[in-house]
């Protein structure tokens, strides 16, 4: 389950240093090129909505195989596309691919923990798949500078390869044993495929308006959000307007990835030592600082340096880091028996609010913005709504502290 996660995240993060070399050889504009990313996230959007409950039921291994299956698909057609279209359905098999298995990976980890060892497995599993974007945009701009940006897409197709192979002959996977009784959400639903869609969307209607999900994981919208944003905007920001080459974006930006890793320690410390409450006000005062710091170096000298960004946005990423993690757990312990549904969603708004970062790039690309100025605009709207996040999970935290401390 590692090696797959670990492959299939690599094909979403592999293509961010190159971006905007695939946009000079198909000869497109910035708007054009960033489009990939919009198909992307809106299908892993679309995916984690609809998929979400179906994971309470259905055969992990099987899960798995289909969304390797599916990324190998996505990577032959974009390594192989001459024109948008074929970038664009490539793209979306892979955010297919990705989001089965996120939700087969997190569905697992709920079914083996309670709210006392929750987050530190939570975090350790992150951990190791945080290596995807650290060494994903590494080898995708050497590949890019060396080779072609088509060569990152054949090699995850050639790791997909092998790793179906390796599915299609293991033994089952966790508790799915023979004889197994179904979980209880899937008791409770025997007819699942009956008007599915309408059943699901009644679901999270539901959720909306009676789980604590939004006072739990604004903030962590807003930085998901500001993600969407900075992979879209990166590759133009930092080769055109920096003049950083593609391999030297892909090694700063292990930089950030190193801002996740170290961010998890100190939430399974805060979780198991303090509370919750007090784990998320660390967080979310990385998030708050590092933000304005960067708003307000630019705004004194009307610039930024590459290595500023980065500096910022790793802190930043200390905060995001411990920020997903307790805001998935408490999300999961206030879920009941419906931990597919519920996981559903909550990616569902979070990848929602990816791909309205992405659709902000392309709207100020075509406004005529600079990727400076889409960075910057970007930060004073994360320092909004991450302020609005905070006070929502301090108004909401007392009504569920039972559950989730």
């Amino acid at each position: 389950m590692i090696v797959t996660t670990l492959t299939i995240y690599s094909a979403s993060d592999i293509f961010m240093p190159a971006i905007a070399h695939m946009a000079a050889d198909l000869g497109i504009s910035e708007a054009q090129a960033t489009s990939n990313y919009t198909f992307y996230y809106l299908v892993l959007m679309l995916s984690y909505a609809f998929l979400g409950p179906l994971c309470d039921s259905i055969n992990q291994r099987r899960i798995l195989l289909c969304s390797v299956t599916a990324c190998l698909m996505g990577c032959v057609l974009s390594a192989s596309a001459q024109n948008m279209l074929m970038m664009n359905t490539g793209r979306s098999l892979q955010a297919l691919a990705t989001g089965l298995t996120m939700l087969t990976t997190q569905l697992w980890i709920a079914g083996f923990s309670d709210k006392s060892n929750m987050v530190s497995r939570l975090a350790w599993f992150t951990l190791i798949t945080t290596l995807a974007p650290v060494l994903a945009p590494v080898l995708g701009g050497l590949i890019t500078d060396h080779l072609s940006w088509r060569y990152s897409f054949w090699l995850i197709a050639a790791a997909s390869i092998v790793i179906i192979i390796i599915l299609a002959t293991t033994t089952r996977l966790g508790r799915e044993r023979e004889g197994e009784q179904p979980s209880p959400s899937t008791q409770q639903t025997p007819h699942i495929w009956h008007n599915y869609v309408s059943k699901t969307a009644r679901s999270y209607w539901w959720a909306l308006r009676h789980s604590p999900l939004e006072g739990f994981s604004l903030t962590l919208q807003g930085l998901y959000m500001s993600q969407g944003v900075f992979i879209s905007v990166a590759s133009f920001l930092f080769t055109r307007e920096l003049g950083i080459s593609a391999s030297s974006l892909g090694l700063l930006s292990s930089i950030i990835v190193a801002g996740f890793v170290v961010g998890r320690f100190p939430t399974m410390y805060l979780r198991k030592h303090h509370s919750v409450r007090t784990a998320y006000l660390f967080n979310a005062s990385f998030v708050l600082l590092s933000g304005a710091a960067l708003v307000v170096y630019y705004l004194i000298t009307g610039t930024h340096s590459a290595t500023g960004v980065i500096a910022g946005l790793a802190v930043q990423a200390i905060g995001f880091s411990g920020m997903a993690i307790l805001s998935l757990n408490n999300c999961l312990l206030t879920s009941g028996e419906a931990k597919g549904a519920v996981s559903g969603l909550y990616n569902f708004m979070n990848q929602g609010a990816s791909l309205l970062g992405i659709l902000l790039v392309q709207l100020f690309f075509a406004m005529g913005l600079s990727g400076m100025q889409i960075f910057q605009a970007t930060l004073c709207l994360l320092l909004a709504i991450a302020l609005l996040g905070t006070w929502l999970f301090l108004k909401t935290y007392p009504n569920y502290k039972d559950l989730i401390e």
